[in-house]
């Protein structure tokens, strides 16, 4: 599940961009499910360009509360804050520029109250599918190291006339149409938000685990198990 936060986080980065941006601070929920688990609840609150995302789960049998934050000022990299132990630790984000993203629009289609435009991306394998509407303004929202694959994926959602908020994103098992996640937004709301939101909590101390997705890349299978086992020892620990 942390992988899929992960995933959350870096297809907020590519759907939220501003086109127009709201100067008002706005609230998000999204319902997340993946396969063969419960639905989640994934609360999001954007001010002033920074991102803070909220999520409550499971892992090993304990409830845990996941935050993640993004901030302007710290492009490419998502702090995650684990309240079991109160740490938090610096995740950077890949800021590789070769894949060849391809998009393609399959028309207009209503999800819930909102009539959206509905693309599906695909790179290297991977697939996914989101929903826009632009019956939702979006807000500034800090890019992912404003990396040239970032840029690449924008500007032809722009040149597809494709703007507003993701209403639905599913993601699919590599080479399949088989979901393996998906979000759907079940609340949009304006209102102030308190800036201590958007800081690293007072007591909460830095991890030791050093978790750097372009050096994962070059990891083998043993060493990206044995980083994820050290990662999950280090979140459960009180």
């Amino acid at each position: 599940m942390k992988t899929k936060l992960f995933i959350l986080a870096n297809l907020c980065a590519i759907f939220l961009f501003s086109q127009p941006a709201l100067a008002s601070d706005i609230y998000l929920e999204y319902t997340m499910t993946t396969s063969g688990s419960k639905p989640i609840l994934s609360k999001m609150y954007g001010k002033n360009g920074d991102l803070r995302t909220e999520t409550n789960m499971i892992i090993a049998g304990r409830q845990m509360s996941t935050t993640l934050l993004m901030l302007k000022n710290r492009p490419g990299v998502t702090l995650v804050f684990n309240s079991m132990n109160r740490t938090y630790t610096e995740a950077k984000m890949s800021n590789n520029d070769g894949e060849n993203i391809d998009i393609k629009v399959l028309g207009n289609e209503k999800i819930g109250n909102y009539n959206c435009s509905h693309v599906r991306m695909t790179a290297e394998g991977k697939s996914w599918d989101a929903w826009y509407s632009k019956e939702l303004p979006t807000f500034d929202f800090p890019m992912m190291g404003n990396n040239a694959n970032t840029k690449k994926v924008l500007s032809q959602l722009k040149s597809k006339g494709i703007s507003g908020m993701p209403v639905k994103v599913i993601v699919f098992k590599p080479g399949t149409q088989t979901p393996t996640l998906t979000m759907l937004l079940t609340k949009h709301e304006t209102k102030t938000l308190s800036p201590a939101l958007f800081t690293i909590p007072a007591g909460y101390k830095k991890s030791s685990i050093d978790f750097d997705a372009n050096k994962i890349k070059n990891m083998t299978t043993q060493q990206k198990k044995e980083m994820m086992e050290k990662l999950m020892k280090e979140q459960l620990k009180h």
